[in-house]
């Protein structure tokens, strides 16, 4: 089942946790993981987790919109999970229906928007990033 939709690679992004730019940072392990949480932990910054995986077809479908909408909000960090790399952390936060986009500020969840909805995506954001 082949697919035409071209997904950057996971090593595009390797050290861009420390700038956002724009860019959603694709966790990679356990350690990117706790590295990036514990650093936003003391940051009022929000940090968007975008929980997908491979097999997901509206997870793929929301892929450049979420990126689109990375690039339109520099002073908030999104990151994408992959449930099957990162079970745990896809577990710690209940992400079982995708795509789950779980809204988190100083380490504790806010809000969260599940489904491909970028419209809602994009008000709880507005919500929330200040």
């Amino acid at each position: 089942m082949g697919s035409n939709v071209s997904v950057s690679s996971v090593h595009d992004v390797h050290s861009s946790m420390e700038t956002n730019n724009g860019l959603v940072v694709e966790i990679e392990s356990r350690r990117q993981w706790k590295s990036l949480f514990d650093s936003m932990k003391g940051s009022n910054k929000l940090l968007v987790i975008d929980f997908t995986a491979a097999w997901c077809g509206p997870c793929k479908a929301m892929e450049p919109r979420v990126k689109e909408i990375a690039s339109k909000y520099p002073e908030a960090v999104f990151s994408r999970v992959d449930v099957d790399r990162l079970m745990d952390v896809a577990g710690t936060y209940r992400a079982i229906t995708l795509p789950a986009f779980v809204f988190v500020k100083r380490g504790e969840e806010i809000d969260r928007v599940v489904g491909a909805k970028p419209d809602e995506l994009v008000k709880k954001i507005e919500k929330h990033r200040v």
